[in-house]
């Protein structure tokens, strides 16, 4: 059965609902974003740990460190060797 006739009143709105939040992206790459996943689970891992994760080479790890400290996404606490890493983004 085909219908031609389409009653306006009883058909949804085409404009679309805006919701009053933003969702903001962020601009990584895949790699990055499982980079910062890891360490959103687990402040204390070392890149040795990513490497292992990731499968990914320490010089690609070291790369994508560097890539979301640019890029203001994490941040390392308290040093070097007894520090955290601390997520700046949700």
């Amino acid at each position: 059965m085909h219908i031609d006739y389409v009653d306006e009143s009883a058909s949804q709105s085409t404009s679309p609902k805006v919701s009053k939040y933003q969702f903001d992206t962020l601009d990584c790459s895949l790699e990055e974003l499982a980079v910062l996943e890891r360490i959103a689970q687990n402040p204390t891992i070392k890149q040795q740990e990513l490497v292992n994760a990731t499968g990914k080479s320490i010089a690609t790890v070291k790369r994508i460190m560097k890539s979301l400290q640019d890029k203001n996404y994490i941040r390392r606490e308290n040093g070097k060797r007894y520090g955290k890493w601390e997520v700046l983004v949700k």
